[in-house]
């Protein structure tokens, strides 16, 4: 670990599984609770926690629902429970989508990080009491949150994925088509956009996979279902195994920063289609959590832009998330700002 702390930090971090704010547990799968993005930021954060040598005690409400605890407790210095002991020593709580209760029960005293997945979204009066520092993912967020919160709260910290946990793969997948993950969550008008992604790939020329969830999955399935692969869900911890065989990949969000950094060719489609994601591209996309927010490419010129993909070096892709969209980062960030707290 770099930055300014010596040392291992003893860190509370506190999930809800029900009423979470973000998905409120819409996209369930046998009575787990599932939430994509924010369940592969917990996973990849804690992960680097436990890397670096952070004691880490993950609370989560209800442990029957959560989707990690086993993985989780293969972990070294990593506990999982569903009960918070204020008695048990803390140096950081943070907070993710989780209750004020959860919080209240930890002395005043122990500094609190807040976690904001949802750019706009407002925290309750007791977490802006409470929370020392805002952690924004995106420059949006950020103009966002301060907004409402006092100055000096919010602070930017861009996410990332875990390094190790995806793995370059430097190679391209054999067969006579290339194999190009289309891989989003099908609600929210994503579908939308979705659905013209697919039209304009030539799924002759492309072995073509679709992995989402959501209301628009079945029509997905009923007008494409017979001409590509599609898949309903996928785990988090199964997805670097997935990337690991795609030529190419459609995506955004975490999906993105995700095949990006297995060096899989990766073009933003989300909120709109942006196209390839380069070195003079990453940077405005990032504002937005590489959505694809606010931009106008025509989704026309999808499959112009996937074969130029496939003729692209994967390594500069794997270093643009080297470069941009390191968990080990925003760790280091977060450690430097709680030394600061400390203090």
């Amino acid at each position: 670990m770099t930055g300014t702390l010596e040392g291992s930090v003893r860190i509370t971090y506190l999930l809800a599984t029900g009423g979470n704010a973000i998905y409120d547990g819409k996209h369930g799968q046998g009575g787990r609770y599932h939430t994509y993005g924010q369940h592969s930021f917990v996973l990849d954060l804690i992960r680097v926690m436990s890397k670096a040598g952070h004691e880490v005690r993950l609370v989560v409400d209800d442990l029957q629902r959560f989707a990690f605890t086993s993985t989780f407790r293969e972990l070294p210095a990593v506990r999982v429970t569903d009960e918070a002991d204020p008695a048990e020593k803390t140096d950081l709580l943070l907070v993710d989508e989780a209750s004020d209760a959860m919080l209240q029960v930890f002395p005043e005293d122990v500094p609190a990080f807040r976690i904001v997945h949802h750019a706009g979204r407002r925290s309750s009066a007791y977490l802006v009491e409470r929370c020392a520092r805002f952690l924004c993912m995106t420059r949006n967020a950020l103009e966002l949150q301060r907004k409402y919160l006092p100055a000096g709260r919010a602070v930017l910290v861009h996410q990332g994925v875990d390094l190790e946990r995806f793995p370059a793969i430097p190679f391209k997948s054999r067969g006579e088509r290339p194999k190009v993950l289309v891989y989003c969550r099908m609600d929210s008008g994503r579908e939308a956009l979705l659905t013209r992604v697919l039209e304009n790939l030539d799924r002759r020329e492309l072995l073509v996979y679709a992995a989402g969830d959501g209301p628009g999955f079945w029509d997905v399935s009923d007008r494409f279902g017979s001409e590509i692969i599609l898949i309903n869900h996928v785990p988090c911890h199964s997805i670097p195994n997935l990337l690991g065989e795609m030529d190419a990949a459609v995506s955004l969000g975490r999906g993105a920063m995700e095949a990006m950094a297995t060096g899989v060719p990766t073009l933003c489609a989300g909120y709109g289609y942006a196209g390839p994601i380069t070195e003079e591209t990453i940077g405005p996309l990032m504002r937005y959590n590489l959505t694809g927010a606010y931009s106008d490419r025509d989704p026309g010129l999808v499959m112009a832009d996937v074969r130029d993909a496939l003729q692209s070096d994967r390594r500069s892709m794997r270093a643009l998330a080297e470069a941009h969209l390191s968990a080990d980062t925003f760790l280091d960030r977060v450690c430097d700002l709680y030394a600061r707290t400390a203090d």
